[in-house]
C-alpha cells in the first residue's frame, strides 16, 4: 500500500508501461464505468480510460481494504471529483492525463490539484494569452523569442489548471483571476487565491519526463512541511522516484 494521509502521493505512469492486464483493470470499474468504456470507438481511448480510472480504484480499494468496484464518486457542482464511499475516507485525489500519460494526487487536503500537459506548438498563442492569461503572463509571452514561446506558454497554463483544479474554482472564471509571470519558471513557491487559500505549486514534479510540463497545487495547513513520495508504475510495480 503506497497511499497514506500523512504524505502527499505522487504516481505517473502510461499505458505503454503500466504493465497491469486491461481485463484486471476493467473488472475493477463500476457499472456505469464499464458501460462507458465499451462505448469508446478507438482502443487507445479504450485503454486509456480502463488504466486512469482502474488504476485509482485498485489504489483507493488496497488503501481502504474494500473491493475497488464498492467505491463511489461524486463531483462538486465544476466536476472535481472525490469520494462519498467509503464515508469519511480522509483521502482526496487529482489526475491528469495528456495522450498515453497519467498523473495522480493523493493527500489528505480537498485543495489537491495536478496538471499534465505536452509541450506542444500551440496555434494562435498570442491570442490565447491574451484572452486568458494576466497581463503581466501575456506580456512574457509576446516578447518572447518564438523558439521559446511554446515551453512557456504551457508551462504557465499547467501551473494554472493545476491551480484551478486544486482551488475548485470554475476554469472559465479562474485563469485570469491570478498571476505567476514572475513564479512560473520556478520549482516551488506560493500563490495568494481567493479570499482565503494560499495554494502552493510545485512545478516540474516528474521531471524526468522530457517534453511534458506537470504541476502540483495544493493548500497545506499552517507551517505542515509537503511530505512528498513520487512514483513510477511501470511494468506493475510501483518505483520510488
Amino acid at each position: 500500500m503506497i497511499l497514506s494521509r500523512e504524505a502527499v502521493t505522487l504516481i505517473h505512469t502510461d499505458t505503454h508501461i503500466a504493465g497491469i492486464p486491461e481485463p484486471e483493470l476493467f473488472e475493477t470499474l463500476s457499472d456505469d464505468e464499464k458501460a462507458r468504456a465499451e462505448r469508446f470507438r478507438f482502443d487507445n481511448d479504450r485503454q486509456n480510460f480502463v488504466l486512469r480510472r482502474g488504476l485509482l480504484r485498485r489504489l483507493l480499494g488496497e488503501t481502504f481494504g474494500i473491493d475497488p468496484a464498492l467505491i463511489r464518486f461524486s463531483a462538486t457542482r465544476v466536476g472535481k471529483p472525490f469520494i462519498v464511499y467509503p464515508e469519511n475516507a480522509g483521502l482526496y485525489f487529482n489526475l491528469s492525463h495528456s495522450g498515453r500519460q497519467i498523473v495522480y494526487a493523493f493527500s489528505k487536503h480537498p485543495e489537491t490539484g495536478i496538471d499534465i500537459e505536452r509541450i506542444r506548438t500551440v496555434e494562435d498563442i498570442d491570442l490565447l494569452a491574451r484572452n486568458y492569461f494576466s497581463a503581466e503572463e501575456y506580456a512574457i509571452i509576446v516578447n518572447l523569442p518564438s523558439r521559446e514561446k511554446n515551453k512557456a506558454f504551457v508551462r504557465i497554463w499547467s501551473t494554472k489548471e493545476a491551480l484551478i483544479k486544486a482551488s475548485g474554482w470554475p476554469l472559465e472564471h479562474g485563469l485570469a483571476a491570478f498571476d505567476v509571470a514572475t513564479q512560473y519558471r520556478m520549482n516551488r513557491f506560493r500563490v495568494p487565491f481567493g479570499a482565503n487559500q494560499n495554494l502552493t505549486c510545485i512545478t516540474s514534479v516528474f521531471d524526468y519526463m522530457c517534453g511534458f510540463a506537470t504541476t502540483l497545487a495544493i493548500q497545506l495547513d499552517n507551517n505542515e512541511p509537503l511530505n512528498l513520495h513520487r512514483y513510477s508504475l511501470q511494468n506493475g510495480e510501483y518505483i520510488e522516484l
